[in-house]
């Protein structure tokens, strides 16, 4: 089977994972959010002030949390499905009604992490929680990731789109449907047009909007006979801050936290920002580094090491050593090793280091044999 073949087929199976939707055929309301009371001013770093004479909110086990999860670089790689499930269990641990915000820095990356990621965030929804997007950039799969969250905000820089299948050069017929399918039951499953989702994949899947000067609806056309177009055929689209909330496609601006919580709309008093999501997003960004800086020299080790000795038994060990201290980053960091470093898959390790195990038996036999 071919790589094209099995992305194929995993997005055939992703669209058959989504739940049920009410297809979003022409036209779209703006983004389904809990509804919320007037909006505060309230500054919010460590925890949400509570209002004056507000003696349950001053309870910290009364407050419900916000968490906050950075996800950024390569989507499979440093931007981990991982991360996002142990944030959803956090919340379910928390209760039902926490707030998850995850804030989106990405190019794209891998398609084979998208399954892991829809049943994180969907998850995240199912557990009864409010899934917030926050974008800085959000490019590729980076987009695709954003799009499972019912509510959108960009920072004033911020851009989204460009949903684009990295198959050599240009647009690629093979499972190409199957992709542009994909991206638009995403977009209906974040409560949006799925017209929108096809213009990221396919330049040539037109796209432009309407606004109903009365009630404000927004309404989607896969043509440009709306008065407002958002798509030229020769590009994918990418949407900015500004765009984006001109057609109701985010929910709002923030470039700080303070007013990006004032932008949703959050009740004073009633959460408090968790360090938890910062700290899952620090521990493997260090992790990432640390992978970086280590395995190429545990390579170097591998072919180099003890050779300037002259002792055959020294190169073994250090041998042995370098593919031993590999297969422990196999278990701290796969996404690494298999994608970002190359570096050969467990099971060759193994095979590897039982040959240099069976070498280094040898040298010792034949070292005590002349010594006798």
């Amino acid at each position: 089977m071919t790589q094209m073949t099995t992305v194929a087929t995993l997005l055939a199976s992703l669209i058959a994972m989504a739940p049920a939707q009410t297809v979003l055929a022409q036209s779209t309301s703006p983004s389904t959010k809990p509804p919320a009371p007037a909006k505060s001013s309230a500054k919010a770093t460590t925890k949400v002030a509570a209002p004056s004479g507000g003696k349950a909110a001053d309870d910290a086990e009364d407050k419900k949390q916000i968490f906050i999860l950075p996800l950024e670089g390569t989507v499979g790689i440093q931007l981990r499905a991982k991360d996002m499930h142990t944030i959803k269990d956090m919340a379910n641990a928390a209760g039902p009604g926490q707030i998850v915000i995850i804030k989106i820095n990405s190019n794209g990356g891998l398609v084979l992490e998208t399954p892991e990621i829809q049943a994180a965030l969907m998850g995240i929804r199912d557990g009864g929680h409010r899934l917030v997007a926050w974008i800085e950039k959000a490019i590729s799969g980076g987009a695709f990731t954003a799009m499972y969250a019912p509510e959108i905000y960009f920072m004033k820089t911020g851009s989204m789109g460009s949903i684009t299948r990295i198959a050599g050069q240009g647009w690629v017929e093979q499972g190409a449907q199957e992709w542009e399918d994909a991206v638009a039951r995403t977009c209906e499953m974040g409560g949006r047009s799925g017209y929108v989702g096809r213009a990221m994949v396919h330049a040539e899947d037109l796209l432009s909007y309407d606004v109903d000067p009365d009630t404000g609806k927004v309404t989607f056309y896969d043509t440009l006979e709306g008065e407002h177009e958002l798509s030229n055929a020769k590009e994918n689209l990418t949407f900015n801050a500004s765009n984006a909330l001109k057609c109701k496609f985010s929910s709002g601006t923030a470039d700080t936290l303070d007013d990006l919580l004032a932008a949703m709309g959050v009740p004073e008093g009633q959460y408090e920002v968790s360090e938890a999501g910062n700290k899952v997003f620090e521990k493997w960004k260090r992790t990432c580094e640390q992978c970086e800086k280590e395995v190429p020299e545990l390579f170097r080790q591998y072919q180099l090491g003890g050779t300037g000795t002259g002792d055959g038994m020294v190169v073994l060990g250090k041998r042995i050593d370098a593919i031993k201290k590999l297969l422990e980053w196999w278990k701290k960091a796969p996404e690494m090793l298999r994608y970002e470093m190359q570096v050969p898959e467990p099971e060759q390790l193994e095979q590897q280091l039982e040959q240099l195990k069976y070498q280094q038996q040898q040298a010792r036999k034949q070292r005590d044999g002349a010594g006798n």
